[in-house]
């Protein structure tokens, strides 16, 4: 199953990030996966401005004329508390594995701006895509962490990145290169 097509850059760089228990508590569980003896929820967010900052924020996108069709400067604060739109940089989606006791093991963090291109459990694996303006960023996760992957060329050389009975397969000029997670990490299969 071919998850998608990249016309742009794609690297295995997606960095994992720190968020506080303030910014999951806006957020709602939208999909749980399996991943080993653990879990991975993806979590869509709200704002979570005070209202002080949400009417400097309102001002700035006035005057800068960022504010999305629709939303004025009489209306935005009720627009934003409503959930009809989030300000640019503001937390859009969360990725978390957990263990089995409930523990985060790696957060992934998708801004407004970004888009959450792929989550996908394989084995005792998911594979975690984000597209961040043209390039495309991509993790592999399991319940000890972030999975390295070895070398694979230059980014701009990847054509594909799918899922193929358990392992992923990178597509590059014609060829291909399987990646199988390990358990001290990646296993390359040609």
């Amino acid at each position: 199953m071919i998850l998608f097509a990249l016309l742009a850059a794609t690297a295995f760089d997606l960095a994992p990030a720190r968020v506080s228990a303030r910014q999951v508590e806006h957020c709602r569980v939208d999909e749980t996966l399996p991943l080993g003896t653990g879990t991975v929820e993806k979590l869509s967010c709200r704002g979570a401005l005070d209202l002080e900052a949400l009417g400097r924020r309102c001002q700035e996108g006035v005057s800068r004329d960022t504010l999305p069709a629709g939303v004025t400067a009489e209306n935005c604060v009720d627009e934003y508390t409503r959930g009809h739109f989030l300000f640019r940089g503001e937390t859009k989606e969360l990725v978390i594995a957990r263990r089995r006791d409930g523990m985060p093991v790696v957060v992934f963090k998708v801004v407004d701006g970004d888009t959450l291109s792929t989550l996908q459990h394989f084995g005792n694996a998911a594979l975690v895509g984000v597209r961040s303006g043209g390039n495309f960023h991509f993790a592999v996760i399991t319940t000890r962490g972030v999975l390295k992957a070895p070398y694979l060329g230059n980014a701009e050389d990847i054509h594909d990145v799918s899922v193929v009975g358990g392992r992923v397969r990178v597509w590059r000029r014609g060829r291909y290169t399987d990646l199988v997670p390990g358990p001290e990490g990646w296993l390359v299969r040609k």
